[in-house]
């Protein structure tokens, strides 16, 4: 068929600068897209390739009026000339986006739910971390961990040290290397550098791979090309806090405490063919106060081991032992390093700094070669973790990336890496190294088959090399290491000009899982008018075991048994490759004991669950522990099973804390029981599967209202619960064993006790005392260290379902001010499992959140401002070592701004969150917030 081509240059109506990176679509006559492109540096653009005919020719960029141009002829063997002027506009009702399909489309085209935080909206506003940016869009929550600390995910299932959300900056992924959590501070990306935000609701990994199966989020930051120039922002304000820290916490002294940012980006752009910029942040604040009640006993603990001078074989360093062989110096050295650690506690401060550097090379349209470099250092910071929070200090993370577009070719390579060998855990101050890094090839390339079809495919590898000294991976540190490889082809076939459909599929081989992984995807577009469309798609996506799933071994300090110098190893570990596995005599599980050194043994030693062995434990305890009873045990026979029996018990985290034992239990905390006979083996993790049905909603009303709703389903199976006992404790039954000795001992009236009266309260003494006692644990046979261990470990959960929903809308009131509101649901707050050591799963979201928004933007006189609403029911939390009940919060933030008069490039900004000072506890184990005032002075010029 014979073709010719459309070019033109697009312009600023305003300036007659050029335009670069606006979208620019050929249509016919059924509104089937037959070319597009983004124009240049210069504003250029060029669509080939296109059949005489006659088009609309559209252009489309982000923060400007979009304009079309009608009825342009195309001949063949020629060149139709389409120039076009664009105006700026304050607010952009269904702006373009390129996460969903890892293409340009708009808003209202993507098949899955997108959201967009606009260049505006970003200058706008100071925040303590970037992620509070999307804190008001549909489906997203924020949990709150400290002044700069933050958890967020999409859809529900939060948890401490969550990475279960994908976060990229610029097609990077920008979670942590090897423990795959997203710590946001740790991004190096200077606020004044963000371009926009997207977010895709609902599994990525058709397009994205593993582990995008909670959503994306993508941080796109600006071209030194396109946006040249300085900008320079110095900031202050204040945190206040009153004198609660919130549940779990001990009595605090609240107050006010200041803080400081610094900003600043410089971008220089000799041509409109290359650039390159330089951008930078400093951050200074106190931290919220939070006194960890279980870190206040260790810090003395450390003030103890250390005045006994470090000598392993002191009572007071019993402690920091677990898991250490106190015949290796290198090991003392531990002991010593985590006692000083312990009794130096938290450091009330938090401070970072982060740079940023990128060069970009534009040869011709097209065509463009980026490659950048950053680094951020955490000197300071507490962080949650599933075993209590750290003290981080001097925590690095640098990454090195570059990137390829020709054309319909990407192409990228980035190399994330850990430094880090100062960060202590807060609760046994067990030092913890972290080098680990993660190396990841992309190509992806994109064709057409006509003006209907087309195809997006692509390949991706990861590198995941932990390397953690064996302070956090143990016995797993030299077998740990994970690649993953995946390709992907996506079809999108316009079948009419009211139906478009989308279908995907994805495999994935990953070296630690026995079994590939497929993931397919479908959507159904339908838009009846240019204003309007209507999905329903289906998700299948995975999330593969993260490197602490699979190979964590570390100590997470020691439970000391009341009454006794004894004490168990708290333990955390993977499941490796074969899962967790209990040796076992005649069918039940055995134990270890720390007890049994008492008769010669090893506190590692395995030994049988019965009536026996625990009789016999009993005995030596209460003969070191009461000697003026040891006498008796060669009088005592040992009770069978009949006569006493054998209780298995799990801790109860919420009555360790200090709440009230349930009814029933027996030995609190220990409250929870197990049937030893039914406790099975626990295979090795897979991946986690989702199956996602999902109807959603988009429409713009005329060109100030737009409308978003969205229904889904999904199905998970193979589900990866966080950190939970895999230890039952093991007890004589009390009640029974008072029964036994009372009969035994009146038969030792006046052989052993001069009246019936004393001997059955000697009986009555001894049971009670036995009964309080954990004589062992049962534990797998892979559960490292030196003591009697307390397993915790990662279990398949099994699969349930969950329901939820999004609606949200936004309204432009005048071309100054705009509204927005968002209500998400999900249908449960906890999910039940089949299990004897894990019975269900905790959603640690609310099940119900509204937010609302009015902003004012007057780009005449330079005024802007904000205010933001934001409700939530209360909900149940159990991550790591904190459960309970978390209230309902409701906040209002707010931020106003103007431009100094008689300073076209001078602007004065302040931001308060909480505005009400209303403090909130939105996770268990992170202090209550109170409200944080900060303001800036930002100053934007060009000096090149």
């Amino acid at each position: 068929m014979a073709q010719g081509r459309i070019a033109g240059t697009v312009t600023d109506a305003a300036t007659g600068a050029p335009l670069a990176a606006v979208l620019v679509e050929a249509a016919n006559a059924q509104d089937a897209v037959a070319a597009r492109t983004t124009t240049g540096p210069g504003g250029t653009y060029v669509l080939d390739g296109i059949a005489a005919g006659a088009y609309s020719v559209r252009f489309v960029s982000p923060g400007w009026t979009t304009v079309v141009m009608e009825s342009q002829s195309v001949t063949s063997g020629q060149t139709t000339t389409v120039s076009a002027t664009m105006e700026e506009r304050a607010y952009e009702i269904n702006p373009l986006t390129v996460t969903a399909s890892r293409t340009f489309e708009k808003a209202l085209d993507a098949p899955a739910a997108v959201e967009v935080v606009s260049t505006r909206d970003l200058e706008e506003r100071q925040v303590t971390s970037p992620v509070e940016h999307v804190e008001q869009q549909p489906g997203v929550n924020v949990g709150r961990t400290g002044i700069r600390g933050r958890t967020a995910v999409l859809r529900g299932f939060n948890n401490i040290f969550s990475g279960r959300t994908l976060f990229m900056t610029d097609n990077r992924i920008a979670r942590v290397p090897s423990l795959r959590v997203n710590i946001f501070y740790l991004n190096p990306t200077s606020e004044l550098d963000m371009e926009r935000v997207e977010t895709v609701l609902g599994p990525g990994s058709a397009l994205y791979g593993p582990n995008a199966a909670g959503g994306v989020v993508h941080y796109m930051t600006k071209s030194p090309i396109r946006s040249p120039g300085a900008t320079f922002s110095v900031g202050g304000g204040l945190r206040q806090q009153g004198d609660d820290g919130g549940i779990g916490s001990g009595p605090i002294q609240g107050g006010d405490a200041g803080l400081f940012q610094f900003d600043g980006r410089i971008a220089v752009a000799p041509s409109d063919k290359f650039g390159f910029k330089i951008s930078g942040q400093y951050f200074d604040a106190t931290e919220y106060a939070f006194t960890d009640l279980v870190e206040a006993q260790v810090a003395g603990a450390g003030q103890a081991c250390i005045g006994a001078g470090f000598d392993p074989t002191s009572p007071a360093c019993g402690p920091f032992t677990s898991g250490l062989d106190l015949t290796n110096p290198a090991d003392q050295g531990v002991l010593a390093q985590s006692a000083r650690n312990a009794a130096m506690g938290r450091d009330d401060g938090h401070r970072n700094w982060g740079v940023d550097a990128r060069m970009d090379f534009e040869p011709s349209p097209g065509t463009s070669l980026v490659l950048a470099a950053g680094r951020n250092v955490a000197a300071q910071a507490t962080e949650l973790t599933g075993l209590g929070a750290s003290n981080v200090t001097n925590w690095g993370v640098t990454y090195g990336q570059a990137r390829l577009r020709h054309r319909d070719l990407f192409a990228q390579l980035f190399y994330n890496y850990n430094t880090n060998d100062e960060t202590f855990l807060l609760r046994n101050g067990r030092p913890l190294f972290d080098n680990s890094s993660l190396l990841v090839g992309q190509l992806q390339y994109q064709s057409r088959i006509g003006s209907a079809h087309r195809f997006i495919y692509g390949v991706d590898y990861l590198g995941t090399n932990p390397d953690s000294k064996g302070t956090i991976n143990g016995v797993f540190e030299d077998d740990d290491e994970t690649t993953e490889v995946g390709g992907y082809v996506q079809w999108e076939w316009a079948l009419s000009p009211k139906f478009d459909f989308t279908g995907a599929f994805r495999y994935d081989y990953n070296s630690n899982l026995a079994d590939p992984v497929f993931s397919p995807r479908a959507a159904l577009v339908f838009k009846p008018d240019a204003s309007n469309s209507f999905r329903l798609t289906f998700n299948r996506a995975f999330s593969t075991p993260t490197s602490t799933n699979q190979f964590l071994d570390i100590s997470g300090g020691t439970i000391p048994i009341t009454g006794t110098p004894f004490f168990y190893d708290l333990r955390a570990t993977g499941s490796g490759g074969n899962g967790y596995s209990y040796m076992r005599e005649n069918g039940i599980p055995m134990h270890m004991s720390p007890f049994n050194v008492l008769s010669g043994g090893s506190a590692r030693q395995f030994l049988p669950t019965t009536t026996a062995q625990l009789w016999s434990t009993a005995v030596g305890l209460l003969g070191a522990a009461y000697p003026d009873l040891a006498p008796l045990a060669p009088l005592i026979p040992v009770p069978s099973a009949d006569q006493v029996g054998v209780l298995a018990l799990l801790l109860d985290t919420e009555v360790a804390g200090g709440a009230a034992p349930p009814p029933g239990c027996v030995a609190p905390p220990f409250c929870e029981a197990v049937d030893l006979a039914n406790l099975q083996d626990i295979a090795a993790l897979g991946p986690t599967v989702s199956n996602t049905f999902e109807f959603g909603y988009k429409g713009v009303f005329g060109d100030n209202v737009s409308v978003g709703a969205n229904a889904w389903f999904t199905r998970y199976d193979s589900y990866i619960a966080p950190l939970r006992l895999l230890s039952p404790h093991v007890f004589l039954n009390g009640p029974q064993l008072g029964t036994y000795l009372s009969g035994v001992f009146r038969q030792l009236v006046g052989v052993a006790f001069p009246n019936e009266a004393t001997a059955l309260g000697t009986a009555q003494l001894i049971a009670t005392e036995a009964a309080k006692i954990p004589l062992g644990t049962v534990t797998p046979t892979s559960v490292g260290g030196t003591a009697s261990a307390l397993a915790l470990g990662y279990q398949d959960a099994g699969g349930f379902d969950v329901m939820g929903g999004e609606l949200g809308a936004g309204f432009l009131l005048s071309d100054q001010l705009e509204m927005a509101t968002s209500l998400s649901f999900i249908d449960r707050n906890t999910f039940e499992t089949a299990g004897e050591l894990l019975s269900e799963v905790s959603l640690n979201t609310p099940t119900v959140r509204g937010t609302a928004s009015l902003t004012y933007r007057n780009d005449d006189s330079g005024v802007n401002g904000g205010l933001r609403f934001r409700a939530q029911n209360g909900f149940p939390f159990n991550s790591g070592p904190w459960v309970g009940d978390l209230a309902a919060i409701t906040t209002l933030d707010a931020n106003f701004g103007f431009r100094i008069p008689g300073y076209e490039d001078l602007w004065f900004q302040v931001d308060v969150s909480n505005v009400f000072d209303k403090a909130y506890q939105s996770m268990l184990g992170a202090p209550a917030i109170g409200r944080v005032v900060l303001a800036r002075m930002r100053w934007d010029f060009n000096p090149f």
